[in-house]
């Protein structure tokens, strides 16, 4: 055999194939972005969604405390009304003048939002006298059961969305 002289051969040097870009990423890193982004988006839409419930109940918790402390009951049952009707509004369907509601056909509404009576046949009356009761006519006990049917009926409206 006879022996090869490499020298005599014209080789080239090995050429290395050049570093693998950042850009365009793999399919992998698409969907892993894809993913969070919606992600994302569903955790906005959720704490959006929810916010109104969240600083409905939070106003209902602060007014309770409050009244626990010693506050006024006349003027804590006002503030609870208050925050009912504002979040009445911001749940209510585009077509219901829920601010023009009064009296009676305020707690029908009230009650339709979660087929109870609790407001017209219950606890919930107070709602529809609350701006105009006497401050000595108001009782501790019924303001502290008020604020507690007005809170379930904030979380069932938050279940209901």
């Amino acid at each position: 055999m006879n022996p090869i002289d490499f020298s005599q051969i014209p080789l080239r040097d090995i050429h290395l194939p050049a570093a693998v870009g950042w850009w365009p990423p793999a399919l992998g890193w698409w969907l892993v972005a894809a993913l969070a982004l919606a992600g994302l988006a569903f955790a906005l839409l959720y704490h959006r969604r929810h916010a109104r419930e969240r600083a409905a109940l939070r106003g209902l918790r602060s007014v309770l405390k409050a009244l626990d402390d010693g506050g006024e009951p006349s003027r804590c049952l006002q503030q609870i009304s208050q925050l009912m009707r504002r979040f009445a509004m911001s749940v209510a369907d585009a077509g219901t003048p829920v601010a023009g509601l009064t009296g009676e056909r305020w707690l029908r509404f009230l009650d339709s939002r979660w087929d109870r009576d609790s407001f017209s046949a219950g606890a919930g009356r107070a709602l529809a006298v609350a701006p105009y009761v006497p401050a000595d006519r108001v009782v501790y006990a019924d303001v502290q059961e008020l604020g507690a049917l007005c809170a379930q009926w904030v979380v069932t409206q938050r279940s209901e969305d």
